[in-house]
């Protein structure tokens, strides 16, 4: 297959989602469990025979949902449940929901209320992660889902089996790191539209396809890197926030010159960064690569203050500016917005934000915005 015809495929999976996972279901006789964010151990699900999948794409009716939240809750929540309102959601058997802010706290109870599914759990994420306790709870939590899982399924999770679905994870990731190195040193061989499709793809496809894709794109960037020479006007961008929406605003940055090197997304490099290791206890190696990822709004700690950690992957990265993607009325994202523009502020690098929320993004205002703000940080190259 041609470069283009492989990045199609993730393309073609994003427009209809649920094409993968019914005929994965079909194939393999199995169930699917969806999932919100990222902090969900997808390895676990796996390790069960089940179809993980993560509800962080696709567009609905936010209004469907207004009967149940309230129209000033986040819009990733509202927009998931009207999904599932919407019958968009009907080939999921079960749901797992982690806990990273109000909402999500109590979002899984009203889900089962209204579309209830065989197998329903909440992900209870600690919120002190700097407490000595933290590492023996979340191996707790971990232990209880998969006991759950294993109760859903009628058997147990054996070891092998989720040290195969470990390494299989730990080998995507790995890949899709490649990916972003090969973007950030030459933005020409993959567009940050392309690169961000295939990490948000990986989460709705079955992985070991996803692999086998990865490898033939991975090889072919690479051989094209080595005969293609560095474009070195490309504007680098660091971009930050919960989530990466709406996409087009990779497109607008792009338009106006601009290369995204560098990224904090749920729905981006935060998914890919960390692996699991593969030696001892795999639940108690799970917990540690939760508990040492990077800095979200949902997960600040002590040791590692989220804006701190941008403001040195700004510099790490080079970046000549940073854009703030702010969901609206995302609480945790409210709480950390001063503090990381003026993190930004304090090292130099020029800094926006803007408010963006599911469905309902202004795409002419954040064209606008973002072409102003490419226009000041990139000078004669824009």
């Amino acid at each position: 297959m041609k470069r283009t015809e492989l990045i199609e495929t993730f393309e073609s999976a994003l427009i209809n989602p649920a094409d993968q996972v019914r005929q994965w279901k079909t194939e393999q006789n199995s169930g699917a469990i969806g999932f919100l964010m990222s902090d969900v151990p997808e390895e676990l699900i796996h390790a069960a025979g089940l179809f993980p999948y993560g509800i962080i794409n696709g567009k609905a009716e936010l209004e469907k949902a207004d009967t149940h939240l309230q129209a000033w809750v986040c819009s990733h929540a509202r927009n998931s449940l009207a999904l599932a309102l919407g019958g968009n959601l009907d080939f999921l058997d079960g749901l797992i929901v982690p806990q990273t802010c109000d909402t999500t706290r109590m979002l899984l109870d009203l889900w089962k209320h209204v579309r209830p599914l065989a197998y329903m759990e909440d992900f209870r994420l600690p919120r002190q992660v700097d407490r000595p306790s933290v590492g023996k709870y979340i191996i707790g939590e971990l232990e209880r889902i998969k006991y759950r899982l294993e109760q859903y399924i009628g058997r147990s999770i054996k070891p092998e089996d989720l040290k195969h679905s470990i390494t299989l994870y730990n080998h995507n990731r790995k890949l899709m790191r490649r990916l972003v190195d090969l973007h950030a040193q030459n933005p020409v061989l993959i567009s940050n539209r392309e690169l961000y499709t295939i990490i948000n793809a990986a989460m709705i496809m079955p992985r070991e396809k996803v692999n086998e894709l990865l490898v033939k794109i991975v090889s072919t960037l690479e051989d094209d890197l080595n005969a293609t020479e560095v474009d070195k006007e490309h504007v680098r961008i660091l971009l930050s926030g919960t989530l990466l929406e709406p996409m087009d605003i990779l497109d607008y940055i792009e338009e106006f010159g601009g290369a995204v090197v560098g990224d904090d997304f749920q729905n981006g490099y935060r998914y890919i960064e960390a692996d699991v290791a593969t030696r001892g206890s795999l639940i108690e190696a799970l917990a540690d690569r939760q508990l040492n990822r990077i800095p979200s709004a949902a997960f600040d700690p002590a040791h590692n203050p989220r804006r701190f950690f941008l403001a040195n992957l700004a510099n790490e990265k080079k970046v000549q500016g940073a854009i703030f993607l702010h969901l609206k009325f995302c609480e945790p994202e409210n709480f950390d917005s001063y503090d990381n523009l003026q993190a930004m502020q304090n090292a130099g690098i020029p800094a926006m934000r803007l408010e963006t929320q599911f469905g309902r993004s202004g795409l002419g205002q954040l064209r606008t915005r973002v072409h102003a703000f490419m226009e000041m940080v990139g000078g004669e190259n824009v």
